[in-house]
């Protein structure tokens, strides 16, 4: 239908009023569409097809393309080509001349060159072509620098010492490059480790070498405190009385001995140092805390000379040596993490070397090409848009892609089984959602789990629109081809049943009558089987025992047939057989009507299956399916019965194709032509006989 008073046209399609679009005018004026007229307002990017036109729609990397995105896509478009409607022109080929985009049009005059003109065009082949081309070259706008494109020996010397280092970033190839980032970080942390390495404290304030400094400084870290408690314990004791002081040491001493023997020896570090003095100075060659006896002797044995002390460590010259070993641990523990092990003059090499500039030169370089690399990119991506947008509008804006074109950017390619194909095949990425959402789509639906030699696995829902399903269960193997041309091998793992024509809802309750008595009968020879082999064990049994019990002859006498129950089968065949004779009259009372008799017992069999069909038909849409993969689907996308045919396919044999019907091993026929002509002229007779039509002949 027309709305003449806004211009636009809907047309029917998938049960839902849906916007046309044949012109550049109508992109334009899609901004104007009440949202609630798109038939999709989202849809993920990761789609089987146009996957890539999804990724640049999607500005903001959410993962979903949305209205505001193609409004805004289109937007773009407007700004970067002189007509849209080239959009609507299948292919990639995009005349230079309705380039209008800056940096595009003059990537595309590169590439065209001599040829450029206003009928010369440029396809996705091209520019890629184009862009493998410029990616190859030494400078190519990535601002990462190939050693193999440093010309003088020292810089690529550098460059590779600097890569060794992890001073590096991968290219578009995968190759390990330098870039200004790189640089920047590497003179950062050189300049930082040279001011480190500058700021250790000197031979004035520790006088000790580097190695012996590293080697007693964890054993000052385990008396330091120790002997600043040893200290003030003296000045206690210097300030009290001294025979007190000592016995209350001595009584804590001997409580400490007694926990640490009863501990292992764990109880020592809890003791102090030594015995204090009201001198307040350690004496080396007296007794000490065991716990701590070594460190000390480590300590001061290596220390004492450089500082001055002897045996005798007063607490003066303790706070000097510790001050030094304070300041040096805490310069130790701002040591930079980064290009350990590297001396203050190699550093120094590194950062005054003129190499250093002359990688930075070249890097500048290559980025000052980064515009052309730039204007490729803009191209390719402008291109990739004049192919793909169309299609992803018509799954947003509308479903034509789907319903006209026959494609549908969530079809993931076709299942081959049970003699058919199934077109309508949907990947499922969230198998949770489809437990609520299968249901509501009222069509018929196979999962499969789908798998590859490489190890690959996925899951995929496919809608069974034709035909009928008496060969599909759980376990069936078939073959499923992906968008891509790609073979994976698929197992059913879940039907979901739902009608699927009218024709196979008429023929339902009669398959199921024969079912049933196959299922049936099936069971009876069953039983009737096991009370065989009971018999048979119960006769082997009996055969064993024989010699072991004396068997006594059971005879009993005959049952004879009550005279009521013989009755009462009479009565029971005479009521069937009066029910048939009442039938069968009612069915010749008809006349030439008979044959709308036999027409109605088909109908009030099967015309409950059919009408529920029928209404399950009518209410197929595969809304739900997309919903459960992240879709928003804004209406109902029916799937009626001629649709529903294009989308599963039989078996049939090529046009042209001869068939020998003769086989050799085919079962011999039995005449059931003859039995049915027969059975015609019997019931021909006694129909004309209850007519009356044979009176003439029989003379009454």
């Amino acid at each position: 239908m027309k709305d003449t008073a806004s211009g636009w046209t809907f047309a029917r399609t998938g049960g839902v009023d849906q916007v046309v679009l044949k012109s550049q005018s109508d992109l334009e004026r899609l901004k104007e569409l009440d949202p609630k007229l798109w038939a999709v307002l989202a849809l993920p990017t990761d789609q089987p097809d146009c996957a890539e036109c999804l990724r640049i729609i999607d500005a903001d990397k959410d993962g979903k393309v949305r209205v505001s995105d193609m409004l805004r896509t289109i937007e773009e478009l407007k700004s970067s080509l002189a007509s849209l409607d080239i959009l609507f022109e299948p292919g990639d080929a995009l005349p230079a001349s309705l380039i209008t985009d800056p940096i595009a049009k003059e990537a595309a005059v590169h590439i065209l060159g001599s040829k450029t003109s206003d009928s010369a065009t440029l396809g996705l082949a091209q520019v890629d072509e184009a862009i493998g081309n410029f990616s190859q070259l030494a400078f190519n706008g990535d601002g990462i620098l190939d050693p193999d494109a440093i010309e003088s020996a020292s810089g690529k010397a550098l460059a590779n010492r600097l890569i060794g280092m992890g001073y590096s970033k991968a290219d578009e190839k995968g190759k390990a490059g330098v870039d200004g980032a790189a640089l920047d970080r590497f003179s950062a942390d050189a300049s930082a480790r040279l001011a480190w390495l500058g700021s250790e404290p000197d031979a004035s304030v520790l006088p000790l070498d580097s190695l012996s400094r590293s080697s007693v400084l964890p054993h000052f870290a385990a008396i330091e405190a120790v002997m600043d408690d040893y200290y003030r314990r003296c000045g206690v004791v210097a300030m009290s009385q001294a025979s007190e002081a000592t016995a209350e040491v001595d009584k804590l001493l001997a409580q400490a001995v007694a926990l640490s023997e009863n501990q292992g020896g764990s109880g020592l570090a809890a003791l102090p140092l030594a015995m204090p003095r009201p001198s307040a100075t350690l004496e080396l060659g007296e007794a000490l805390n065991p716990h701590y006896a070594k460190s000390v002797a480590q300590f001061f044995g290596t220390t004492g000379a450089a500082f001055g002390a002897g045996n005798s460590i007063d607490q003066e010259t303790w706070e000097k040596m510790k001050a030094a070993f304070s300041a040096y641990a805490a310069w130790l523990g701002s040591k930079p993490g980064a290009l350990d092990g590297l001396s203050a003059e190699d550093l120094s090499t590194m950062l005054s070397d003129p190499a250093l500039a002359e990688l930075g030169a070249l890097i500048e370089k290559d980025e000052s090409m980064a515009a052309k690399a730039e204007g490729l990119r803009s191209l390719r991506r402008l291109l990739v848009l004049r192919r793909d947008f169309l299609r992803v509008l018509k799954n947003c804006a509308t479903m034509d892609d789907f319903y006209k074109d026959g494609k549908g950017l969530f079809r993931a390619g076709r299942l081959y089984i049970d003699g058919r194909e199934l077109g309508f095949c949907l990947e499922v990425k969230n198998p949770g959602n489809h437990g609520t959402m299968a249901g509501l789509s009222s069509m018929y639906l196979i999962y499969c789990n789908l798998s590859r030699l490489s190890g690959e696995k996925k899951s995929i829902v496919a809608a069974l629109t034709a035909g009928d399903a008496d060969n599909i269960f759980v376990g069936r193997n078939g073959v499923f081809i992906d968008s891509e041309g790609a073979d994976w091998d698929a197992v059913i793992t879940k039907v979901v049943v739902q009608p699927i024509s009218i024709r196979e809802a008429f023929f339902s309750p009669y398959k199921w009558f024969v079912r049933s008595l196959e299922e049936l009968a099936m069971k009876r020879a069953a039983n009737a089987e096991a009370a065989s082999m009971d018999k048979v064990k119960a006769a082997a049994a009996a055969t064993a025992n024989v010699d072991k019990v004396a068997a006594k002859p059971d005879i009993q006498a005959p049952k004879k047939m009550d005279v009521g129950t013989v009755a009462a089968i009479g009565v029971a065949l005479g009521s069937i057989g009066a029910m048939v004779t009442g039938i069968l009259g009612i069915f010749v009372g008809m006349g030439v009507w008979m044959p709308l008799g036999i027409m109605g017992i088909f109908i009030l069999i099967s015309g409950p299956s059919m009408i529920l069909a029928y209404m399950k038909l009518r209410k197929r849409n595969i809304g739900p399916l997309l919903n459960a993969e992240g879709w928003a689907v804004n209406g109902r996308l029916k799937i009626n019965v001629p649709f529903g045919a294009t989308l599963s396919h039989l078996a049939t044999l090529p046009a042209g194709s001869t068939r020998q019907i003769l086989d050799p091993f085919a079962e011999k026929k039995k005449p059931w032509a003859l039995y049915a002509l027969i059975a015609l002229v019997v019931g021909v007779a006694v129909a004309a006989y209850f007519l009356g039509w044979l009176d003439p002949l029989l003379g009454r």
